[in-house]
């Protein structure tokens, strides 16, 4: 069975966004004028054994960085808070060869928030499925029509994702 762990407030914000990802150990809970000053996502590329997987996955760490980023607007600056995202290589290959729009197919990393102050810094692993990222999807997309390698696919676990970490920095 599947843990996961947020408040009842973030719970229910990220059900009514349709866009409800699973995270497990513990989140943050920052104040609305939080400040970011380094974003850094990482995946080994070279350890994911399915050629096409790596292939559509080539750019995550730029992409990913660059959405995070979007939706911090007005909340970066040289000081504050470090966002360390370590994508699972193995997840992107595994759940590369699985069905869209199943839970199975997710793009999966490790979270850590490097917060100024003495025991201030948070981890957890954020579990995003393409069932939840279908919610990111352009109206009018033919479900039926997307693959793992489509450009929709990629931005809407991109983007899903990319709103759970920072839903998860302001988390009250």
């Amino acid at each position: 069975m599947k843990n996961l762990v947020l408040g009842t407030t973030a719970a229910l914000a990220l059900m009514a966004t349709g866009a409800f990802a699973q995270t497990s150990s513990t989140t943050a809970t920052f104040a609305d004028d939080t400040m970011v000053k380094l974003i850094e996502v990482s995946t080994d590329l070279d350890a994911v054994q399915n050629a096409e997987a790596a292939r559509v996955w080539a750019n995550i760490d730029q992409d990913l960085t660059a959405a995070i980023t979007n939706r911090l607007e007005g909340h970066l600056g040289s000081d504050g808070a470090d966002i360390v995202i370590d994508i699972d290589e193995v997840s992107l290959a595994s759940s590369f060869e699985q069905a869209i729009g199943s839970e199975d197919a997710y793009l999966k990393g490790d979270i850590l928030l490097r917060i100024p102050g003495p025991e201030n810094n948070q981890n957890y692993t954020l579990t995003v499925s393409s069932l939840q990222a279908q919610s990111y999807y352009p109206d009018g997309t033919q479900i039926q029509d997307i693959t793992q390698g489509s450009a929709i696919y990629y931005a809407a676990m991109i983007d899903a994702f990319a709103d759970n970490v920072v839903r998860n920095l302001f988390t009250e």
